[in-house]
C-alpha cells in the first residue's frame, strides 16, 4: 500500500466521530487496523450472494410498515433528555478530552500520513463529507 495524505480536517472529523485521539500510537494504530478491516470487506466479491433481511438465519422475521401505531410521544421523550439537537438524543462525549483545533494544529503540523489504499481514503472522505 502506498502512503495517503490525509489533511487534518478529516483527522479532525474522525476523532470527533470516533471519540479517538489520533496524537497518539495507540490512536493510530485504532485507525489503522479499522481501515485494514475495511478493506478486507471492500475486497469480498457479494456478486450472485441476495441481501438478508435478518442475520437470523433459522427463524423467520415479521415485517411490517415503518408507521406508528401507538404513542407519538416523540417530544415527550426528547423533553426527558438532558441534550438534544435537531431532535435528536446526543450522547455525552466520551472520556477522551480532544484538543481545540488550534492546538491540534501544532501537533499534527498540518496533516498525518496513514498507510492505506486511496479507494479505502475517497469513500471515507466521501461519508464524512456527508456526515458534515
Amino acid at each position: 500500500m502506498e502512503p495517503v495524505h490525509i489533511p487534518a480536517d478529516l483527522v479532525d472529523q474522525l476523532e470527533r466521530l470516533a471519540l479517538v485521539d489520533f496524537r497518539s500510537k495507540q490512536g493510530l494504530a485504532c485507525l489503522e487496523e479499522a481501515i485494514r478491516f475495511a478493506d478486507q470487506l471492500h475486497a469480498v466479491d457479494t456478486s450472485g450472494v441476495e441481501p438478508m433481511d435478518s442475520v437470523l438465519e433459522d427463524r423467520s422475521l415479521n415485517l411490517r410498515e415503518d408507521a406508528v401505531t401507538e404513542g407519538d410521544c416523540a417530544e415527550e421523550l426528547l423533553q426527558l433528555s438532558k441534550h438534544t439537537v435537531e431532535e435528536y438524543f446526543v450522547a455525552p462525549p466520551g472520556n477522551i478530552p480532544l484538543p481545540t483545533r488550534e492546538e491540534r494544529a501544532t501537533i499534527l503540523k498540518h496533516s498525518v500520513m496513514i498507510f492505506i489504499t486511496n479507494s479505502t481514503f475517497w469513500k471515507l472522505n466521501k461519508n464524512l463529507k456527508v456526515l458534515h
